[in-house]
């Protein structure tokens, strides 16, 4: 394997980024797995929006870490990044829209 980078971002290997990198993986498996114990207990299509915005926060750190390696070239780093953080965007604002439109005219009608 070859010894870690940092994608370009600084220039020469940094364990100090490498670390930030880690820490952000680790919090991010947390929230997903919170988010998909919520969605399990809730079941409704706002939570599993929700759930898969975080998975796609979740694979940012992921993505940083294969660039590291060397695994993923930048261009296509970059590129995951950016369509990651869309994803994620969306998500959110259809969870959302969901959950204020969607949800409220089910329940009204009592389905």
């Amino acid at each position: 394997m070859k010894p870690l980078s940092t994608g370009g971002h600084l220039g020469t290997g940094s364990w100090d980024i490498a670390a930030v990198i880690v820490l952000s993986a680790v919090a991010g498996a947390v929230l997903c797995g919170l988010a998909l114990a919520a969605y399990r207990q809730r079941g409704t299509r706002a939570y599993l929006l929700i759930a898969l915005a975080l998975a796609a926060l979740f694979a940012r750190p992921l993505v940083a870490l294969l660039s590291g390696f060397s695994l993923v070239s930048g261009p296509t780093h970059h590129f995951l990044e950016h369509a990651l953080d869309t994803l994620f965007v969306a998500l959110v604002l259809g969870a959302v829209y969901y959950a204020r439109t969607v949800e409220k005219r089910l329940d009204e009608e009592g389905l």
